[in-house]
């Protein structure tokens, strides 16, 4: 599995992926940021990872299982060139996890 979700504990998630290496860092971690429960969101372009730390009675699993098919999607635009196209899709993704976490729209 080509999985971006790389350690997950109740209240705090790694992600890891070359996208958070990429330009469009800053927009996978604006998505995340402001969600319900969060705490804190971490990026390390470096090594292309995000830590988050959420509340977990707040964003329970209940909210985030639902959101791994989106997650995978995320992952595999590692696989395209980069482009506007490809920008564009991720846009499009992390719309659609916000709205599923987080019960709102989110424009970037």
């Amino acid at each position: 599995m080509n999985n971006l979700v790389e350690s997950f504990i109740p209240g705090r998630v790694r992600l890891r992926s070359s996208l958070l290496k990429s330009p469009a860092a800053p927009l996978i971690l604006a998505a995340f940021e402001d969600l319900p429960g969060v705490r804190s969101v971490e990026l390390n372009r470096l090594t292309g990872s995000l830590l988050l730390r959420y509340d977990a009675a707040v964003l329970t699993a209940e909210r985030l299982m639902p959101a791994l098919p989106l997650l995978e999607q995320i992952k595999a635009l590692e696989r395209e060139a980069p482009a506007p196209a490809r920008t564009e899709r991720l846009r499009a993704l992390l719309e659609q996890l916000r709205a599923l976490i987080g019960g709102e729209t989110f424009f970037f």
